[in-house]
């Protein structure tokens, strides 16, 4: 006699419901870390962008204010 699973091979699972669930949910975790890390990234780039935009509009104001106070000190001479 022939049996059922002669015909059929019965395929053995490699991974249960509970390990695929937990391989999907560490991928999950590992991609919004990686976005995270991007973010981050971003963020820096952005705040040393603008401290370097702050420090440029300080120094020129810095050179404006000594060139206005040269103008005053000049007048008084003439």
């Amino acid at each position: 006699m022939i049996t059922f699973d002669k015909w059929y091979g019965l395929v053995r699972p490699t991974h249960t419901a509970t390990q695929l669930a937990f391989d999907k949910a560490v991928e999950k975790v590992q991609e919004e870390y990686r976005y995270a890390i991007a973010a981050n990234k971003l963020e820096w780039k952005t705040l040393e962008a603008e401290l370097e935009m702050y420090d440029k509009k300080a120094r020129q104001n810095t050179i404006e204010l000594g060139a206005f106070e040269n103008r005053r000190r000049f007048q008084i001479f003439v």
